[in-house]
């Protein structure tokens, strides 16, 4: 308990001696003064014993005052002792929470070494962007962060700037999902900034979906695809591109030869932005797979992206579901079909063309032998177009069957090439293989004849009668 102090006790001290100087001689005073008729005439003895009395009552009253006194001023210092204390408390609390948290980011990294995140804060995304840092055992080679609802944006650069310091500084991360996170085009810059500057740079895929990312950030996100060499897969999904972002995308796909697949789905593509990427399709020879899927390229765009797929060499996916197109589009496309034969997976369903369109597209399946998947239903085909469905479906299966045939004589092509082994000098014996290339060939063949309606009908029982 801490003393109290001397100005108080003094205080009391003088009070104790001025009561006391005061009743002595009230109690001399009386001593003097004639003797009452009624009362008992008082000695000095006793005159001395009320002086003692009143003393000690004094005393007793100002030494309860130094004591309140002293308590109120204990109490206070205490007060602000266990102040101290709870505020020790709590920084001790939150930094075993931090450590907690920390800890956390190692134990949520999957068996596939992804770090799935979702409803960081601003602080948690700082701490994350340390440990990335500082981490030495345990690096995620894919990082997945979603729902930060203003931590990345303008209303606190401060996380964004730290994780794009972390990226920078990487060297094991090879998947980046931020989606869904309120990105704006300033932390763009820094996270494209961060990419550039990597030199130990080793990431395949990136995707800043479903953000506020619109033209002005895509083009310098854009910029540093010019010079990046690893990114193979960039999905810029529900964003706000449009016809500007989608024009200086096709302008960097022209000269990059690594981007194999793109995402640029519910952006407010025109037929303007359309037509920048047929451009760019006629000549990029890396892009495998394209998903423009709910824009607004309407009939004239699928014309330019379909004659521009008549030369592209690569593209085995495309999307163009949800884009307004009509009977001129899907004819287009049809044309397109008749003479492709890279395509094999084609969505276009959700457009408004109508039975003329479907009819157009059955035909050209007839004669193609790649599509394996093309998706048409939609709440737009009237009864009539039913029948050019149904025969959409069968070539397709036909296709399917006709692919794994394929594919099995290019695996029996694969072991003649394959390491030799000390018996005849190949892994499989070459008749073996021959016998296997001939007796795929012979069912290959038999799906070429065997194009009927039987066969469309059901194409598994009927392949199966020669495999």
């Amino acid at each position: 308990m801490s003393k109290p102090s001397p100005l108080l006790r003094s205080s009391s001290s003088e009070s104790i001696v001025e009561s006391s100087s005061h009743e002595t001689p009230v109690a001399e005073k009386q001593t003097e003064s004639p003797p009452s008729p009624v009362m008992k005439t008082k000695t000095k003895k006793d005159d001395q014993q009320e002086a003692y009395k009143a003393s000690e009552s004094t005393n007793t009253i100002a030494n309860a005052n130094e004591s309140s006194s002293s308590s109120a001023i204990v109490t206070k210092e205490n007060d602000g002792d266990e102040k101290n204390f709870k505020t020790e408390i709590d920084t001790a609390q939150k930094l075993s929470a931090e450590k907690e948290q920390w800890g956390k980011f190692s134990k949520k990294i999957n068996r596939f070494g992804v770090l799935k995140l979702e409803n960081l804060n601003s602080e948690a995304i700082q701490n994350l962007a340390e440990w990335l840092n500082t981490s030495p055992s345990s690096k995620p080679m894919g990082l997945e962060i979603h729902w930060l609802k203003g931590a990345m944006s303008e209303m606190d650069y401060k996380a964004a700037k730290a994780l794009a310091i972390a990226i920078q500084n990487n060297s094991t991360i090879n998947s980046l999902k931020i989606t869904q996170s309120d990105i704006d085009n300033k932390t763009a810059e820094f996270i494209a900034e961060a990419i550039k500057s990597n030199s130990k740079n080793k990431i395949t895929e990136l995707s800043l979906s479903e953000n506020k990312i619109t033209a002005e950030g895509a083009k310098v996100l854009f910029e540093t695809l010019k010079i990046n060499t690893t990114i193979t897969s960039l999905s810029l999904k529900h964003s706000y591109l449009g016809d500007g972002g989608a024009n200086a995308f096709a302008d960097v796909l022209k000269t990059n030869t690594t981007i194999a697949s793109v995402d640029l789905s519910e952006n407010n593509i025109t037929a303007v932005g359309a037509q920048a990427l047929a451009k760019m399709l006629k000549i990029n020879k890396t892009i495998i797979s394209l998903n423009i899927y709910n824009n607004n390229i309407g009939d004239e765009g699928a014309k330019v992206l379909a004659e521009a797929l008549k030369i592209n060499p690569t593209i085995t996916i495309l999307n163009i579901s949800h884009n307004n197109i009509g009977d001129q589009g899907a004819n287009a496309f049809a044309e397109t079909l008749k003479t492709n034969r890279t395509i094999t997976k084609l969505y276009i369903e959700y457009n408004p063309f109508q039975t003329a369109g479907a009819k157009a597209l059955a035909e050209a399946m007839k004669t193609n032998a790649t599509i394996t998947t093309l998706y048409i239903i939609d709440i737009y085909l009237s009864d009539d177009a039913l029948p050019y469905i149904k025969i959409i479906g069968q070539q397709c299966a036909l296709n399917v069957q006709r692919a794994l045939v394929e594919n099995n004589i290019a695996g029996a092509m694969d072991l003649l090439t394959a390491q030799p082994n000390l018996i005849d000098g190949n892994a499989t014996s070459v008749r073996d293989v021959n016998d296997l290339i001939a007796q795929k060939l012979f069912v290959l063949d038999k799906v070429e004849k065997l194009n009927t309606d039987e066969v469309r009908n059901n194409p598994n029982s009927a392949l199966n009668k020669y495999t």
